[in-house]
């Protein structure tokens, strides 16, 4: 009763400045959790749910009624660190190429290995773990938000933006689970669930942490290749692909500066191909734009690709 007598007393005051109230599709705090979307123990005490021994739940489909724009968040607690687990607060693919996933790992060493896994599409990507070298801490509150507009995702935690995805997400009819790991191989981090809220379109997530830059960038992506890509606001300028190994990530760093002064946009792609060539990947990703030039550096790690091996037909 009491509850439910500061919630009108919220709507009236929000009202009475002209604002409308921003109400959650679906809310942890006030919707049930139906038995098929429960495995494992599942127990809500105190507005919270412990997940032990790979115990998960999930938020039915029916709270992504527009999957091009709604926003997600998730407050969860790391209960235990355990070499070579996984934490997953959302996970809502399907079997096809579609949906999106936002998981981490964690390991004792080395800290590098410590990873935030961002998924649309079945694209895979990664960024430094939370915290860098000093990693996470335990039963601290971490916010994990994904918010979808026009159907673009970007993931956040604490509000920091960690990846935006220029490739459209595609919908399913999945429930968005929590706890359960995209690789079901993978063993689960204990944390505890300490809110879960689903917004629909009217909702706008805006991070103060958002960073604002005069050049931004963003990935597009397709399948079995990502592209780092600058937003163009001048479509006269040219344009440089470059394809490298992770040497590439140390150059682009000074070369898509200095290019940006002689107004030409530099994209990258930093790849690892220890075989034969990706030729369908490459095509598709050098084929997304009308590149001028083409900068082709993956000799570092792959002896495969030395000018010996391979020849000009096939550069």
């Amino acid at each position: 009763m009491r509850n439910a007598l500061l919630a009108l007393i919220v709507i009236a005051l929000a009202t009475s400045f002209g604002r409308a109230v921003e109400l959650p599709v679906w809310d942890l705090a006030k919707d049930e959790i139906s038995a098929v979307l429960q495995s494992g123990k599942i127990e809500l005490a105190d507005g919270k749910i412990e997940l032990k021994n790979g115990a998960a739940f999930a938020v039915p489909a029916s709270a992504f009624p527009d999957q091009k724009n709604f926003t997600v968040q998730v407050v969860a607690s790391l209960s235990e660190f355990v070499n070579h687990t996984v934490f997953t607060p959302m996970n809502k693919q399907g079997k096809a190429d579609d949906g999106f996933s936002f998981y981490m790992n964690y390991r004792d060493n080395p800290y590098w290995a410590r990873q935030i896994s961002t998924v649309v599409n079945k694209v895979y990507m990664s960024s430094m773990g939370i915290n860098g070298q000093r990693g996470p801490k335990l039963n601290k509150p971490y916010t994990f938000t994904v918010a979808v507009r026009d159907g673009f995702a970007t993931f956040y935690i604490d509000d920091r933006p960690y990846k935006k995805c220029y490739m459209e997400l595609i919908p399913n009819d999945k429930p968005m689970w929590i706890g359960r790991n995209v690789n079901p191989k993978n063993k689960s981090m204990a944390a505890v669930i300490h809110g879960v809220k689903v917004y629909g379109p009217d909702h706008k997530y805006v991070s103060k942490k958002e960073p604002k830059t005069e050049f931004p960038r963003g990935v597009v992506a397709g399948k079995g290749w990502a592209l780092d890509i600058p937003k163009i606001e001048h479509p006269d300028w040219p344009k440089i692909l470059i394809y490298g190994d992770s040497i590439s990530m140390g150059y682009r760093s000074f070369l898509i500066p200095e290019m940006l002064k002689q107004q030409v946009y530099v994209f990258h792609c930093c790849s690892f191909v220890n075989g034969g060539v990706p030729k369908q990947a490459i095509e598709e990703m050098a084929a997304r734009f009308a590149f001028g030039a083409v900068i082709f550096n993956n000799g570092l790690h792959s002896l495969h690709w030395t000018p010996d091996k391979v020849s000009d037909q096939v550069v």
